[in-house]
Formats: structure tokens, C-alpha cells, sequence
């Protein structure tokens, strides 16, 4: 119904009823007039019996999540927790994504700054090893004090994937021990919901409150967790504004990825797989039990019914009979000493099937379709040539990429420019202008993250083409080292040391092989005999 049909049934049901009716008719003779007039443009659109029940609703973003959230949530951490399948494939995700951690570069703009190559460099190091000191100690970083920086990176993209989103509150908290008082609060998306768990409304939908212009202002956080089946008390609401009103600063970070315009809360990863996951998951279950009774062997006794012909003498009551407390034990070497006119009859489960791998590959396949993996990589298995495995390799990159892009923008970058913001403030790193200027601020906040590099299915290959794309000028040597994991600067440095400890062990550079360097006097000796002849 429409408003209006659903305001006048709380007055006479039976009038909104009666202009409900008139209502479908009216759109029937519309839908018969279009048929008549040219059909719709496209098939999708029409009656045809295959599209009969077919139903649809047109409820904008809000309305069609937020009252499935809470199930979806709990069925996709049911899976991740249980099914092979899903754990698998959020697994490889959040590896390829984030790995051991993504590390940051700190390239401050030279140019806006007025910065020399050396400033810049120094500055550059300063901040990486500041950023070091907060980010490898759960001390300083984890509100918690449980985990690094680099850890709570994958707990946030784990819990971003199953759940939908996650929330990262930035609060400054005094430790003893601690340089920086920044740390890391992570909110769990089920605690983030209305107040007294109120209906949503255009004011707060899913936890979030919004102004009249529709731009979301705050959180809302419930205490103790919806779960929490140790913690009794009533539930409290704490509101958090996503900025500061005196000060701007950002204090809540909304880890969502958009798929709809508006749209409140995130949906989890494996939302439009949950059925086919689960279907799989308890086919295989059936295909393991029955390989399981199939193994065991199971065994009846058939016997004969009695018959006029053939009466069953039962003979003394006191006389042991054959078939009481006989004990049929099956195992190796064992001999089964029946009744008379007993039988035993195996039973062959003709287990395990041999359509289960086709059809179980076909369903991978699906799954991967929908999570933009490719099924080799889902399942880990290479089978196919190089080209092809390469190929499939190159294209689930495509999604890490933009998966780790995700990450960075949205919790690393963020997170990074209010650790900054910290240290200029507490005097441990100078940047003029920093707290004054947003176009200075964002100069000495530019950065790059470094993370895990593509496996290399045929390494030889991989060095030839970065080998040409330095040369041919495609990409820088930092460029190309950061791919295969390593910084260009460490690696210059290392390489360095290596020769200079070389040369003074008297090893020649020239080879790859470790030889020693000629004796002088033997090589001026072959030169002179040389030039004699």
C-alpha cells in the first residue's frame, strides 16, 4: 500500500482495501496498454510466466539492510567459524590484503614544503622511525594493549569482511610507558545500534544519527555487547561524534565499503554466497558420512523365516542355542560363526561418489564469481599451464588491490595523519605550518603503504620483466623493490655493507660466485709476459 492507503486503514480498512484494489487495476490495464502499444524494452520487465514469481521490492538502501543485518552477521560468522569454504576464502583475502601489515612510507611533498632532497629524506626517516616507536607497541596503540599496529590492520579487515563494517574510535589516553597517548579503539558493528533498540527512523538508522540534512553526525554505542551472555547489567548508550565540535578532529572511523547510495551500515562479504555455502557445506558432510559407513563395512544377518516344512526346534529349555549371545564382531581375521540358516549380507554405499569433485569445483566456482576470486586461487589448487595460472593470479590482484586501497584510505592513511598530528604537537617531529595550514598539513602527511607483493609462480620471469621495466623507464627501482616486499633504500644500504665487507675479506665483486681477487704481483707479473709477446 501506499502512505495513503496505510493512513486511511487505521480509519476504515475496508475503504484503503477498496482503493487498493483499484489501484492494481489500474496498473494491470497500464501494464495491458504498454503490451498492446510495443511491449516492454526489455524481457526483463515483462509477465512472461518465467518471470511470474518473480518478486521485487523497490525499498531504498536502508530499508532493504538494516532489518537483515543482524542475521546475515551471525550466519556469515557461523560459516567462517564451520564451512571449510568460507573460512578458505576470507582467509586468502585478508592474506593477499593486508599479510604481516601494511607499512608506511612517509613521502613529504618537497615542493609545497620548499623542502632540499636531503630535508626531505631526513624528514622522511624521522617519521618512519617515530611511527615505528607507536606502531610496534601494543602499549602505545591498541586501547586494549593487546595488539600492534599491524595486527589490529588484519582484525580490522577480518571483521570489516564478515561483519559488514567495523568502528575505530581515536581516543588519547595517558600511559605510563607510552611516548604517544593516540590509541586505537575497536567497536564491534553489533554494538553500534539505536538507543533502547528504537525502530530506525530518518533521525538514527542502525545506530548512526544524522542531521536534517542527512549527513551522519554520531554513534551510537551500546555497552555491553548484544552477545554478551557474561555481562548481565542493563544495556547504556554512549553517543560519539564522528568530529570534535570545538576542535574538528575526526574521533570515529566508519570501515564500510558503499554499494548503495545513502546506504547506513556495510553488508557482509559473503552475504550473496550464505545459501550456496552452507547447501555445499552440508552436501559434504553427506558425501563424508557416507564414505565413513561405506568404510566400516556394515553387516546384516539375514535369516530364514520359519516355515511348515522346515519348524524351528527349540529342544530343551535349559539347552544353549546357537543364535543367543552370539557376537558378531567384524575385524581383521575374524570368523563369524552363524546360525543355522542365518546369512550375512554387506551393504556397499558406493561411497565416495565420483560426481562429488566435479560438482563441488562447479559450486567454487560460483562462489568465487561472487567474491572476484578467481576458484584456483579460492581452493589453492594450480592445475591448469603457467599462462593460465598466472592469468588467475593476476586477476584476483586486481580485487586485493582495490580491497588494500580500501583499507588505506579508509583506517590506515587516517590513522597515520592523527599519529602526525600527535608528534608535531608533542615536538617530537618539526614541521612549520603543520597545525596552521590544511595544504601543509596534508604535504607532510603524504604517504605510501607497502604491503605483501604477488606470489611468483616462476621467479626467473618476474626479475627478467621488472629487469625491462626499470630499463625501459615503466617503473622507479623503489618502485619495483616495494612490489617484491623490500624498501630501496634498506636494500641499497644492505648491499653497501656487503660489498665493503667484501672487499675486505678479499672476495671478487665481479662474480656470483664468491672467489678470491688475484694476488697483484701474480696479475702485473701475466700483464709484463703479455705485453712481451
Amino acid at each position: 500500500m501506499r502512505l495513503i492507503e496505510r493512513a486511511i486503514s487505521f480509519i476504515s480498512p475496508r475503504w484503503a482495501a477498496s482503493r487498493q484494489q483499484k489501484l492494481l487495476k489500474m496498473n494491470a490495464m497500464s501494464h495491458a496498454f504498454n503490451i498492446i502499444r510495443g511491449g516492454n524494452s526489455y524481457t526483463g520487465a515483462t509477465n512472461k510466466r518465467s518471470m511470474q514469481n518473480w518478486e521485487t521490492n523497490n525499498n531504498d538502501a536502508n530499508s532493504a539492510i538494516l532489518d537483515d543485518l543482524p542475521i546475515l552477521r551471525q550466519r556469515c560468522r557461523d560459516l567462517y567459524n564451520n564451512t571449510p569454504a568460507a573460512r578458505g576464502a576470507i582467509g586468502t583475502i585478508n592474506t593477499n590484503v593486508i599479510g604481516t601489515g601494511l607499512s608506511v612510507r612517509s613521502t613529504p611533498d618537497m615542493a609545497v614544503l620548499g623542502l632540499t632532497n636531503e630535508q626531505a629524506q631526513e624528514l622522511s626517516d624521522n617519521i618512519g622511525r617515530q611511527f615505528k616507536l607507536w606502531a610496534d607497541s601494543p602499549l602505545s596503540c591498541d586501547y586494549t594493549r593487546h595488539l600492534n599496529f599491524f595486527e589490529i590492520q588484519r582484525l580490522v579487515s577480518l571483521s570489516q569482511q564478515i561483519s559488514g563494517d567495523i568502528f575505530v574510535l581515536m581516543p588519547w589516553v595517558k600511559r605510563k610507558g607510552a611516548i604517544y597517548d593516540v590509541k586505537l579503539q575497536l567497536i564491534e558493528a553489533d554494538r553500534v545500534c539505536n538507543p533502547d533498540d528504537l525502530p530506525d527512523d530518518k533521525n538514527i538508522a542502525g545506530g548512526i544519527e544524522y542531521d536534517e540534512n542527512g549527513i551522519p553526525i554520531a554513534i551510537h554505542i551500546r555497552t555491553p555487547h548484544p552477545g554478551n551472555t557474561l555481562d548481565l547489567s542493563s544495556p547504556s548508550w554512549e553517543r560519539i561524534e564522528y568530529y570534535g565540535t570545538k576542535t574538528g578532529r575526526r574521533n570515529v572511523l566508519h570501515i564500510m565499503e558503499h554499494e548503495r547510495i545513502d546506504q547506513a551500515r556495510g553488508i557482509p562479504i559473503l552475504a550473496p554466497v550464505i545459501e550456496t555455502i552452507k547447501q555445499i557445506s552440508k552436501y559434504s558432510e553427506a558425501e563424508i558420512a557416507a564414505a565413513v559407513v561405506n568404510a566400516v563395512l556394515a553387516v546384516f544377518v539375514k535369516r530364514q523365516p520359519p516355515s511348515d516344512d522346515m519348524p524351528i526346534e527349540y529342544g530343551d529349555e535349559d539347552e544353549e542355542k546357537p543364535w543367543e549371545n552370539t557376537d558378531y564382531t567384524l575385524g581383521s581375521g575374524t570368523w563369524i560363526d552363524g546360525a543355522p540358516g542365518e546369512e550375512l549380507q554387506i551393504v556397499n554405499a558406493a561411497r565416495p561418489n565420483n560426481q562429488f569433485d566435479a560438482f563441488f569445483l562447479a559450486t567454487m566456482k560460483q562462489i568465487g564469481m561472487a567474491l572476484e576470486l578467481p576458484y584456483e586461487i579460492l581452493i589453492k589448487h594450480f592445475s591448469s599451464s603457467y599462462s593460465a595460472s598466472r592469468a588467475a593470479l593476476l586477476e584476483a590482484w586486481k580485487m586485493f588491490k582495490v580491497k588494500r586501497s580500501f583499507i588505506i584510505n579508509k583506517f590506515c592513511q587516517p590513522v597515520f595523519e592523527e599519529f602526525l598530528t600527535e608528534a608535531v604537537i608533542k615536538g617530537r617531529i618539526n614541521a612549520p605550518g603543520f597545525l596552521s595550514d590544511i595544504a601543509i598539513k596534508s604535504a607532510y602527511c603524504s604517504a605510501q603503504w607497502v604491503g605483501p607483493t604477488p606470489g611468483q609462480l616462476d621467479p626467473g620471469k618476474e626479475y627478467d620483466a621488472a629487469n625491462k621495466a626499470v630499463e625501459y623507464g615503466f617503473c622507479s627501482r623503489s618502485h619495483v623493490t616495494a612490489e617484491f616486499g623490500h624498501d630501496f633504500k634498506d636494500v641499497i644500504k644492505e648491499k653497501a655493507q656487503e660489498e665493503k665487507m667484501m672487499r675486505s675479506q678479499g672476495v671478487n665483486l665481479q662474480t656470483s660466485t664468491f672467489q678470491p681477487i688475484a694476488d697483484k704481483t701474480e696479475t702485473d707479473n701475466n700483464n709484463e709476459d703479455d705485453n712481451d709477446q
